[in-house]
């Protein structure tokens, strides 16, 4: 049975991310997820792939194969991220502030609730 990769590389993570809308790697809200992503811990981290996957696994080809796509949406500030797990699809408010970002990402991925079936 294949249970999934435990090799995280976070850095090819950021790498094979895809943007839609006007969202490019350089965006002021991408450069800012990207530093609160790589300042969590590892077990944050697993979570937020729970959080976008709906497991704290990677597939067995390594974080390339993932292919997560950020997408900006509106509402602002005061909304939290959204996941599509069927996509790995993050809908990512546009925040402007590090504080702001690092809050309603840790407060998304820290309440997810995933496919827990018990």
């Amino acid at each position: 049975m294949i249970i999934g990769n435990t090799n995280y590389d976070w850095t090819e993570l950021e790498k094979s991310t895809e943007y839609k809308g006007e969202y490019w790697a350089e965006h002021p809200t991408i450069k800012l997820f990207w530093e609160v992503f790589h300042g969590l811990p590892l077990e944050k981290k697993k979570l937020f792939l729970l959080f976008l996957t709906g497991s704290d696994r990677i597939p067995i080809l390594g974080m390339k194969s993932l292919k997560l796509v950020i997408q900006p949406t509106g509402g602002g500030e005061h909304y939290l991220p959204v996941a599509h797990t069927c996509f790995n699809l993050l809908d990512l408010p546009k925040y402007t502030s590090i504080e702001t970002l690092r809050e309603k990402l840790l407060h998304a991925i820290d309440h997810n609730q995933g496919f827990n079936l018990a």
